[in-house]
């Protein structure tokens, strides 16, 4: 029996990556689960707290040929609880060692040290991911820091701008959620070993040491207190994951709308063999930014979810704990894929120069409307400028006159500028400002964080 949307034949490679799938599949959770209780085993024999050899034991068979899975499915359907029935069927392995396996832990000691583990597996492939997507925007940015295009607001045309500053915003947001998974990595790869209510009873003073020793072995800070009510650390991992994949469907979306043949000033990537449509042979659909936009909006409701998840009773809450087992896996998945896909959009975007000009200078010089008023306050006023701009530029919407024509028209202005500099003025192609500069202190910056 297979998952529909995340691991069947249909859709795996929609929502999901097979790496990120197997570092959240069941196996890599119980392995991971046995991995915590066998450093648990080793730090607690070394404090003499349990026999070497039964450490030794318990290390030796912290692997899945060691567990029997029907045992464990068996024991789910009569006890209820996974983490019990994981250690029930995994100890008939060890005979009198398996005596000593969860010495003094309560279960979610275990189980969220464990999802932590995955978490930080998880991270690992998010991270290296965002770190190939900044080199292609790198790229992207650098050469074409001075190709000119139609800078947009309000879904329409305002002033020229650069299609490497464009890209120079995807790269800075990038890199910015760089900062922040690597900030909140100290956050969130953290122990949990604090016993049944978060005191530590069944250890005592000996616990603090065997905590602080645990999280040596398994490289994981030490919290202060117990985290088992507070699940701030899991909403704040899948939140920030969905602030990465929003800034992807934000990618996802501009490149859908350039890639639009009124537009005509990008395409996606498309590789021999890919269907269109199952009736349009013609289409090459720009699939890849499409379910990037679908993947980030269902990773932003795993993140409301997590945040509900947050308001918990008393020392341990079994009724959002255990959401997380549903909401985290997904939300990685969902990440991986839209990651991936971002990644060879923009490793493989097409840039159309020539449709940039061609919408650049779909109004001749209206587009240039301010770089004129500014000319133009030089001699009349600024105000007086600002008049006989807005009047020329009516004229040329109406189609009654170019822009530049309908300023000449004026004999202010034509006494002041000949035809040539009328012309040099509203040639939107000169009016990209500090664009090409702006791109390359981004680049340079980027590129200096690596």
């Amino acid at each position: 029996m297979t998952t529909f949307h995340t691991n069947g034949v249909l859709f795996e490679n929609v929502f999901g990556t097979p790496e990120m799938r197997e570092i959240f599949s069941e196996e890599r959770f119980i392995q991971r689960f046995l991995d915590v209780e066998a450093a648990l085993a080793r730090v607690q024999a070394a404090e003499g707290m349990i026999p070497e050899s039964a450490a030794e034991e318990i290390t030796e068979k912290a692997s899945l040929e060691y567990v029997d899975f029907e045992q464990v499915a068996e024991n789910v359907a009569d006890v209820h609880l996974f983490s019990m029935s994981i250690i029930g069927a995994w100890k008939e392995s060890m005979g009198e060692a398996g005596e000593y396996v969860h010495w003094g832990a309560t279960t979610q000691d275990i189980s969220d040290t464990a999802l932590v583990l995955q978490i930080r597996d998880g991270l690992d492939a998010i991270e290296r991911d965002l770190d190939a997507i900044a080199e292609a925007l790198e790229e992207l940015t650098e050469e074409h820091a001075e190709t000119p295009m139609m800078g947009r607001t309000h879904m329409v045309h305002a002033l020229p701008i650069t299609f490497g500053l464009k890209t120079a915003t995807w790269l800075d947001e990038i890199n910015r959620h760089r900062d922040r998974i690597e900030a909140m990595r100290e956050r969130v790869e953290g122990v949990e070993f604090f016993g049944a209510v978060g005191s530590l009873a069944s250890l005592g003073e000996d616990g603090l040491v065997i905590q602080e020793k645990l999280g040596a072995e398994l490289d994981l800070a030490i919290p202060d207190v117990a985290w088992y009510a507070a699940r701030d650390r899991i909403a704040e991992t899948v939140s920030t994951i969905g602030l990465v994949t929003s800034t992807l469907a934000r990618i996802g979306k501009q490149v859908l709308l350039m890639n639009r043949e009124e537009f005509g000033e990008l395409s996606e990537p498309f590789e021999a063999g890919e269907i269109g449509s199952s009736t349009m042979p013609h289409k090459r659909n720009p699939v890849r930014s499409e379910e990037t936009v679908l993947l980030a909006r269902l990773v932003r409701g795993h993140a409301d979810t997590a945040l509900e998840l947050m308001e918990t009773y008393d020392e341990r809450d079994f009724s959002a704990t255990l959401g997380e087992f549903a909401i985290v896996p997904e939300t990685f998945l969902y990440a991986s894929r839209a990651l991936s896909y971002v990644h060879e959009v923009a490793a493989g975007l097409v840039v159309h120069e020539e449709g940039m000009l061609e919408n650049l200078h779909h109004h001749g010089g209206l587009v240039a409307s301010e770089a004129a008023m500014m000319a133009l306050a030089e001699e009349l006023g600024r105000q007086t400028a600002h008049d006989v701009c807005y009047e020329a530029a009516m004229l040329a919407l109406d189609g009654e006159a170019s822009f530049a024509d309908a300023l000449l028209d004026d004999e202010r202005v034509a006494a002041a500028f000949s035809r040539e500099e009328i012309d040099d003025i509203t040639d939107p192609e000169a009016y990209t400002g500090v664009s090409s500069t702006l791109a390359r202190r981004a680049l340079e910056r980027s590129r200096a964080r690596n």
